[in-house]
């Protein structure tokens, strides 16, 4: 038997305690989650697996001399069934066991160096358990031990030819002449150099060498789009892709510890061809490389990209000098233990292109963990093609390192790759501006646009209508299996950045993690009988619909209620912070049907709010198309919206059946309008006989087409509306308007509401809004999982109208309403008139709505109509000039309140500050305190311009 090789030695040294950062073998866990697997086979396939490769029947005894033992018949699967256990037990047991294969030593001495095991979970689904001994089995190894094992899965009695043997093909690479020479010229080559190795990166080790090892995992994905991105932009270099990525990990370690030069640890696994068919072959063919970085005269990354890519082409030339005995020569030659404790290993470039074929996702299904141990090692990038992106996983001793520097290094370059994808410039940006831009957008940070603006503002109580988020509430009912939910959220988290973006109120900033966080609560309602499971169910319901996401977190969540009959009730919310509804639509047909819902790209209009001349050009088409609105729409409110604070919101919904609605649609379309003009004309020609004067301008939120991550890119146009004799002409006339509109984009949703309270003195002044959902995505009516309820909320809103499509071709009206601003009453009473119009409308063939008889038999009934008069309405604007006010003693009272005044202390909005004792060192509380009233940033500097109260109004007007 041979001897084992350099590399294997240094695992087998490296699992005692006396090696630096020792006590570990040197081992790779994963974790495959599939469906459907027949245990039995399994067990054949592994055991044929063992038959024909020899590697996997290695033993090593005590003075480490390698055997290979004869195969021996015994199953070698594990099998724990968890299909019983409550989703707490499961996910408690499913950890611990994922801990103790993280950080279990096969025993080699026993011939142990592979380990499978199977989780069995509710409705067949499964969790496929590797441990793999990287002395016997190495990396590119691995993926020969899971394609043969779903090979002989498949077909047990498949024909294959016995691979090459691992020792013999090691035994005559050391007994070749040509390969003696070449390893005595790599090795003079490298003794000429080991003065030039650089030293290591100076990590900021713990100190605490008694410390048990702990190995810990940080990984995040790629999508396809960045890595072809990433692909491109290699190709156009001339370098590898693997050589890319790996220079941006080597900036980003410098940026991190300031070093100007340093080694990196690059695992390769060439096998030298000497035996046919040897890369069939299971063993440890791996070898290292040591390359050195060096910043100082670097000044870009594709720069730094060249450099080494021109190192690691003459690094693998003169590679046939094991690195390990190269490492031993560089301690020898420093008279001290060396190390090269930072690990690059890319699997980018494989010929095969993904990291496991199609076979072996069939069988096993997608490996949704991995992480790897190994002696001497405190930090081991991984990068991999997989499932059509790049997964990007880091194995770290957090024993040795410290948790938030590895994390923080972490984030910094899945930000950097992505901005390089996402940006090729940056590749050619001065390393000194790179380096500033990235300390500026660390974890992709953008600004908030006005609408984000506007929705944390909308948060608080200091405008009307508020107190609420602008989110949208969505149940679900039906049978699904919780572990497929489960697994399906955890990739849609992966895949989604809009999943994982963070919003922060102060800065005014988003950003997206690489941490994956799963959203997800379970409460097991399954002892309780349907009813009180319903009524549990219910009063968790009215507090969830209206909660605040704290936005310490991605403001997200799905609570799921585990109910008996294996059916769950799933309770979804988003804040509009980060999502759009159609966004929200398509991820939600994502989870439950298990298929990705891209947003088809469509050319865009440019609504960049950063083009002065554009958004100038828009601003002054907007102030020309209101000029006539003279306040918001006079519905019959129950109150002055102006007096209500806050409220909760119902909602209340209208179906017309397919065929009614196809009729409508032709009547329609026979005017030339589109489907959308069709039913807001009659939502807005209905709504408009509760108008006191028959007018309307309400809001239409745009959500402009685009290809690209989920997220929230709505604004809304204002449109308006007079009721008509000629309802087609109005009809055509609101067509127009929406397309001319979607051509002035610049000048936002937000800045068209300041300009109508500018000129109407009193908000909120788009109450009404209406929502066109005809193409967001919608559940099959095959699904096992059904929609039963929603809420959509918005600050300022009174009314949010949405009509969407239902899977079998039905027209939904939903109407979100505040109970405090309307009655319950009046929207049942609108949802009947639409009900009744679109009745008139395919009966008769004829475009046009008459309500007339209708709406005075409703006049002579509702008690709501009792506060719809004209003098209600005089009475409104004559307390206009006081409610404008409300803002300014707010403001007066923040500075008086600092300036430590009385509150009857005669100053007011016209004080001079510097009469009411106000010096520099204030200005940091009240700037502070007025972005948490107003949700905006104003810094003291700006502040310090301002001489009385009025100025202050004037500028905070400005965001």
């Amino acid at each position: 038997m041979s001897e084992l090789t350099s590399m294997q030695a240094a695992c087998w040294f490296g699992r005692s305690n006396n090696a630096i950062l020792g006590g570990v073998s040197a081992h790779l866990y994963a974790e495959f989650d599939g469906q459907f697997i027949d245990t039995n086979r399994l067990n054949s396939a592994i055991e044929r697996l063992y038959q024909e490769h020899e590697l996997l029947r290695l033993n090593i005894n005590a003075d480490g001399i390698p055997n290979i033992v004869p195969f021996i018949h015994i199953p070698r699967l594990e099998i724990d069934d968890f299909s019983m256990l409550s989703s707490d037990e499961l996910e408690q047991k499913l950890l611990q066991k994922r801990e103790q294969w993280t950080h279990q030593q096969l025993d080699l001495t026993r011939a142990e160096t592979a380990k499978f095991s199977i989780s069995l979970f509710k409705n067949n689904i499964f969790r496929f358990h590797v441990d793999t001994d990287m002395i016997a089995i190495d990396p590119s190894s691995f993926r020969r031990l899971m394609e043969d094992l779903a090979l002989f899965y498949e077909d047990i009695d498949t024909v294959f030819l016995a691979p090459p043997s691992f020792f013999n093909w090691y035994d005559k690479v050391r007994s070749d002449a040509d390969f003696k020479k070449l390893r005595n010229r790599d090795r003079l080559w490298w003794k000429a150099r080991l003065a030039d190795i650089a030293p290591a990166p100076s990590l900021p080790f713990c100190g605490n060498e008694s410390a048990k090892a702990q190995s810990y995992r940080l990984n995040t994905w790629l999508q396809p789009a960045e890595r072809n991105a990433l692909k491109q932009l290699a190709r156009s270099q001339q370098i590898t892709l693997s050589s890319l990525v790996l220079s941006l990990f080597a900036f980003t370690l410098h940026k991190s510890t300031q070093d100007l030069s340093f080694r990196l640890n690059v695992p390769v696994f060439w096998r030298e061809l000497l035996y046919q068919d040897i890369r069939r072959t299971i063993g440890d063919f791996a070898n290292l490389v040591i390359l050195n970085v060096h910043m100082a005269h670097v000044d870009t990354i594709a720069a730094l990209g060249k450099q080494i890519a021109s190192q690691m082409i003459e690094l693998l030339e003169h590679s046939h000098y094991s690195g390990v005995n190269v490492m031993r020569d560089l301690s020898r030659y420093h008279g001290s233990a060396q190390l090269a404790p930072v690990v690059f290993t890319s699997a980018l470039d494989l010929p095969e292109g993904e990291l496991f074929s199609e076979r072996v996702k069939h069988v096993f299904g997608s490996m949704n963990w991995t992480i790897s141990q190994g002696p001497q090692v405190a930090l081991d990038v991984q990068v991999a093609n997989m499932d059509g992106g790049i997964l990007i996983n880091w194995d770290i001793r957090i024993d040795a390192l410290p948790k938030d520097w590895i994390t923080d290094l972490f984030h910094s370059f899945s930000s950097l790759l992505k901005q390089v994808a996402a940006e090729p410039e940056r590749l050619n940006t001065p390393l000194v501006h790179l380096d500033h831009s990235l300390s500026k957008e660390t974890n992709m940070q953008k600004p908030l646009n006005t609408l984000q603006k506007a929705y944390l503002l909308g948060r608080t109580t200091s405008l009307p209508l508020g107190g609420v988020a602008m989110q949208e509430f969505r149940q679900y009912h039906g049978s699904m299996d919780i572990v497929l939910l489960k697994q399906r959220l955890t990739e849609m988290v992966r895949r989604h950045e809009s999943l994982r973006t963070y919003i922060d109120k102060n800065k005014l900033i988003q950003f997206v993690s690489d941490q994956e966080v799963i959203q997800l609560t379970e409460i097991d309602l399954t002892a309780l009988t349907p009813e009180l499971a319903a009524q549990h169910i219910q009063a968790h319901k009215y507090h969830y619909t209206h909660a605040l996401f704290d936005l310490d977190q991605p403001p997200w969540d799905i609570t799921v209620f585990l109910l008996k009959d294996h059916l769950l009730t799933i309770f979804v919310r988003f804040d509009a912070l980060i999502l759009d509804g159609r966004s929200i639509a398509a991820l939600m047909l994502e989870l439950f049907d298990g298929q990705q819902h891209e947003i088809e790209e469509q050319t865009v209009v440019t609504t960049s709010e950063n083009n002065i001349s554009q958004r100038q050009s828009d601003m002054a088409y907007w102030e020309q198309k209101l000029s006539q609105v003279a306040h918001a729409p006079q519905l019959p409110w129950d109150a002055s919206l102006q007096d209500v604070i806050t409220s909760r919101y119902q909602r209340k919904s209208l179906v017309i059946a397919p065929d009614q609605f196809k009729q409508m649609s032709k009547v329609g379309a026979k005017q030339a309008l589109f489907k959308n003009s069709v039913i807001m004309s009659v939502i807005l020609q209905v709504l408009a006989y509760w108008s006191h004067d028959g007018s309307l301008c309400v809001a239409v939120p745009t959500l402009p087409l685009y290809a690209g991550p989920f997220s929230n890119s709505s604004t809304f146009i204002a449109i308006e509306w007079k009721h008509s004799q000629h309802m087609v002409e109005q009809a055509t006339l609101l067509q127009t308007d929406i397309l001319e509109g979607l051509q002035h984009l610049s000048f936002s949703g937000v800045d068209l509401a300041r300009l109508l309270f500018e000129k109407s003195g009193s908000g909120p002044v788009l109450p009404v809004v209406i929502t066109n959902g005809l193409s967001w995505p919608v559940l099959a009516e095959s699904m096992l999982i059904k929609q039963q309820d929603g809420l959509t909320q918005t600050p300022q809103v009174a009314i949010d109208i949405r009509f969407s499509m239902q899977s079998n071709g039905a027209l939904q009206f939903n109407i979100d309403y505040a109970e405090a601003a309307i009655s319950a009453e009046m929207i049942d009473d609108f949802l009947n008139a639409l009900k009744y119009a679109i009745d008139q409308i395919t009966h008769s063939g004829v475009f046009n709505v008459e309500l007339s008889d209708h709406f005075a038999e409703l006049q002579s009934k509702r008690h709501y109509f009792n506060n719809y008069s004209l003098k209600n309405q005089i009475i409104r604007e004559q307390t206009t000039v006081k409610e404008k006010t409300s803002q300014r003693n707010q403001l007066l009272n923040i500075y008086l309140e600092t300036l430590g005044q009385p509150e009857n202390a005669s100053f007011d909005d016209l004080t001079h500050f510097i009469n009411m004792g106000l010096r520099p060192h204030h200005l940091k509380i009240i700037s502070q305190r007025i972005n948490e009233t107003y949700a905006i940033q104003l810094s003291p500097a700006q502040l310090i311009h301002c001489r009385d109260v009025t100025e202050v109004e004037k500028l905070i007007a400005q965001y």
